[in-house]
């Protein structure tokens, strides 16, 4: 199934071309961090769809829109 990405951030040249990704049917949050070779522990914030998600192990469907908001510093 593909699902859309919007990487933002430090995280954006992972983008995919086109910004979509071909994964497995169940695939999580986690999976796609995995496929894109992301180390979880930097990304902390998730939106599927436009919504919040908090849940790493949040099953995807095709056609979902997966947003990932590395934390941002300044001063």
């Amino acid at each position: 199934m593909q699902i859309r990405l919007k990487l933002m951030g430090m995280l954006k040249s992972r983008t995919p071309p086109g910004g979509a990704l071909e994964v497995a049917d169940g695939a999580t949050i986690a999976d796609v961090l995995r496929a894109l070779d992301i180390d979880p522990r930097t990304v902390r914030v998730f939106t599927v769809n436009g919504e919040l998600e908090r849940d790493r192990d949040r099953v995807l469907a095709a056609h979902d829109e997966l947003a990932a908001i590395p934390p941002i510093g300044g001063g």
